[in-house]
């Protein structure tokens, strides 16, 4: 049956007009399971799915819609074509259309959804709802689990309900563990796998293991992995030896001209804990999980992360009532963040210790009721609170006003904390067409404590500027979603979705209060190299948005099927930047156009447009020669300040990926084509330079049984070197602590040719 998104409970005539429904006993409960199976806001039930012991239901039909039209559910099939031999989670994503990859470091790139990146975009892992602490946000979300223990992943990337989170206006990403395994009634389970994976461009290598133990009612399952890797290498040299040879001081490590500097990342540990219990149609998760990084190198950014702790609890429940289901989910993540930089960049060390903790307390409540027999009435609440300190401890042997003589005050006792509400109802009129309606508002109050530079003088007026004005701040927002579906028949449907979503300013966006140029450089959330101050006055964005989607398929999805989402949104008060007029800035800096420059946050008005296509075909399918399936993607979106008519940052332009798959016993195979065109629409405010389109050839294959997997790949076949679009500006070498020093005009070029494999063996 078609579902918009993300209903509890069904009512079995829906089913009629399509397919035959057998149902084998204890109806109702089945039918709750059934569909929290396939429920979006239940991205945690989803799993809890193939862990409860209830009756049977055996549906045959169209599989029913676990996110909206204009969104893609990954399945842990899918996902385990591509985990083994990817260190960053983010990469896992770049299938699902109308979803770009913003690079920042080995780990820790930034997903973006039609132009909208970071921040601006619902991010769980584990439905935990997390941020970045750090001025660079180089500890991303995603960079928090290890691409081997994804079990699913969810992108909203058209409307996203409001059940699915509120303070986001860019579409809502769910990626989940993978589902806890029991036993069958009266035995045990021993289970696990030990894999091993290595990168020849780079070196990369690494290890995982996981080992479980369940009975019908409990189960534990303990992972870990590592990874490490040195620096990757371009397809050929991208830098010019003698503008480079002045940057690159005595004392500084040497790079070979088509090495890509800060590229590396070393001593990457996940460990993580899950237990669960389930009885009578109730099951409760907890997940322990720690993440140390020693060292991961930002080739966009000025400095490097030089240790990163995580540690987090995760609680979660999900009941089923007769009355219908209730969710809850509890979490607390404490992370302690370091960053300086490499020998690549300053041969001193420590050159700049940049130190920052923080702590995120979060949960939700769901409850889903239904009523009137076709519609589901889902009322519910979330809160997240957030703690933030960042400071950077002075330098021994530098003189009063540099670097000593105290701690310098980033963000001092910075919080920004969250609650909100929503009501929201999913109602089937007819077995063709189906609604969801929902209204939600969040309360999010922010502050910050009194700031501090190393010593008076150079940072002194600044920060009496800051002192003297009021941190604390109080936001209400309102959003509300309306989605309606038609389908006509099994082999189509439409969807039409209007939306409004707020976001608050973020503390980063806040609170950094230098205008002094090293400390500017150090607050840069986009990679473009440039220098950025904070604005306290900062309103809440807020954008509109109008999405269209079509679906078209034959009856059971076996042979094709095809798809198209339009959008247009305008964002009120979108916050981009503006050239920084104080003096401490200096005069040349509102004119300049070719180097970086300092920049201050503000408040404009945007409008983003674009569409995304999708298609796969079966070519052929032979019981000896297999089945051979071409498929593709295609997305383009536009981004532009409408108040001052420049560019956005970091828009991808036109690009898609072409696919030829070929299955057989145990093989899967593929034939991949990347091509991107010329980026050509640049934001002028942050001198953003151009590229030129280029296309990459990806073989991959993979052999699997239930006893091992073996996965081999050849990227960038051709050794093609290019640039990406979202690549940023090449800082990765150099002495990066001023913005006139490291040449400007270079972006961060994508990895040469590189043969991947990785063994898993499974018990």
């Amino acid at each position: 049956m078609p579902r918009l998104s993300s209903g509890a409970v069904t009512h079995m005539k829906t089913h009629s007009k399509y397919q035959p429904v057998k149902l084998s006993a204890s109806v109702q409960l089945s039918v709750i399971f059934l569909t929290l199976a396939s429920s979006p806001s239940y991205a945690d039930t989803a799993e809890v799915s193939a862990a409860l012991d209830i009756p049977v239901v055996e549906v045959e039909g169209v599989r029913a819609h676990s996110v909206p039209l204009s969104g893609k559910e990954i399945s842990e099939r899918d996902i385990k074509t591509r985990s083994s031999t990817t260190l960053d989670t983010t990469r896992l994503l770049e299938d699902i259309p109308g979803l770009t990859v913003n690079e920042a470091g080995a780990i820790s790139a930034l997903p973006a959804i039609h132009g909208l990146a970071d921040e601006r975009l619902k991010i769980q892992v584990d439905g935990m709802d997390l941020s970045a602490a750090c001025p660079n946000h180089m500890n991303s979300i995603l960079s928090y689990i290890n691409p081997v223990k994804v079990g699913s992943v969810k992108a909203f990337t058209g409307i996203t309900p409001v059940s699915e989170g509120g303070d986001s206006i860019g579409g809502t990403i769910q990626v989940s563990s993978l589902s806890p395994v029991f036993a069958e009634v009266g035995k045990q389970l021993i289970n696990g796998s030990v894999g091993t994976f290595y990168r020849s461009n780079g070196y990369a290598h690494g290890w995982n293991a996981s080992a479980g133990f369940a009975t019908d009612q409990l189960s534990f399952q303990y992972s870990e992995s590592h990874l490490s890797s040195s620096n990757y290498r371009a397809a050929k040299n991208f830098k010019d030896a003698s503008t480079w040879a002045p940057v690159l001081r005595n004392g500084l490590e040497k790079t070979d001209l088509d090495e890509v500097g800060s590229s590396s990342i070393s001593g990457s540990v996940n460990k993580s804990l899950d237990m669960a219990f389930k009885r009578d149609g109730h099951l409760f998760q907890l997940g322990i999980s720690q993440q140390s990084v020693g060292f991961e190198g930002f080739p966009n950014q000025r400095m490097d992360m030089t240790n990163n702790e995580n540690t987090s609890f995760n609680f979660r429940y999900t009941g089923l009532f007769d009355w219908g289901d209730l969710n809850l989910k509890l979490f607390r993540q404490r992370v302690k963040h370091a960053m300086d930089m490499s020998y690549e960049r300053s041969y001193a060390m420590p050159a700049m210790p940049m130190l920052s903790e923080s702590q995120t307390e979060g949960g939700s409540l769901t409850a889903s009721l239904p009523f009137l027999n076709d519609h589901l009435f889902k009322v519910g609440g979330d809160f997240k609170l957030y703690k933030l300190d960042d400071w950077w401890p002075p330098v021994q042997g530098m003189g009063p006003g540099a670097m000593c003589c105290n701690n310098f005050w980033n963000v001092r006792n910075g919080k920004r904390d969250r609650v909100g509400i929503f009501a929201e109802v999913e109602s089937n009129w007819t077995e063709d067409w189906v609604t969801s309606l929902g209204v939600r508002t969040d309360m999010i109050n922010a502050d910050a404590g009194k700031v501090q530079g190393y010593s008076a003088g150079l940072y002194q007026t600044d920060a009496n500027t800051f002192n003297a004005k009021s941190q604390g701040r109080r936001d209400q927002n309102y959003d509300w979603t309306a989605l309606a579906r038609y389908t006509p028949d099994r082999t189509q449907s439409y969807e039409l979705g209007l939306a409004r979503k707020s976001r608050s300013p973020s503390v980063y966006e806040l609170y950094p209060w230098s205008s002094f140029t090293m400390a500017a450089l150090m607050n840069n959330l986009v990679g473009d190299g440039n220098a950025y101050i904070g604005n306290m006055s900062l309103d809440p964005e807020i954008a509109h948005t109008a999405n269209i989607s079509a679906d078209w398929h034959d009856e059971n999805r076996s042979v094709w099927a095809a798809k198209a989402n339009a959008y247009l949104t305008y964002v009120d008060n979108y916050i981009d930047a503006v050239r920084c007029t104080l003096a401490s800035c200096g005069a040349a800096n509102t004119t300049k156009t070719n180097g970086f420059v300092t920049l201050q946050y503000e408040n404009h008005a945007a409008k983003l447009y674009g569409l995304d296509l999708s298609a796969y075909r079966v070519l052929a399918n032979d019981g000896q020669l297999g089945q051979w399936t071409a498929k593709s993607m295609i997305g383009y979106v536009r981004g532009e300040n409408t108040r001052t008519g420049d560019n956005l940052y970091h828009i991808m332009p036109l690009n898609g990926r072409f696919t030829l798959e070929h299955k057989l016993g145990g093989w899967t195979s593929q034939a991949e084509v990347q091509m991107v065109s010329a980026k050509t629409h640049v934001s002028a405010v942050r001198n953003e330079t151009e590229t030129d389109g280029y296309g990459l050839l990806n073989l991959r294959t993979s052999y699997s049984n239930k006893f091992m997997k073996v996965d081999l790949s050849l990227e960038n076949a051709l050794n093609k070197l290019y640039y990406s679009p979202l690549g940023g500006a090449y800082l990765g070498q150099g002495f990066s602590m001023t913005s006139g020093i490291i040449p400007w005009g270079i972006n961060v070029p994508g990895m040469g040719r590189s043969a991947n494999v990785a063994v898993t063996f499974f018990y």
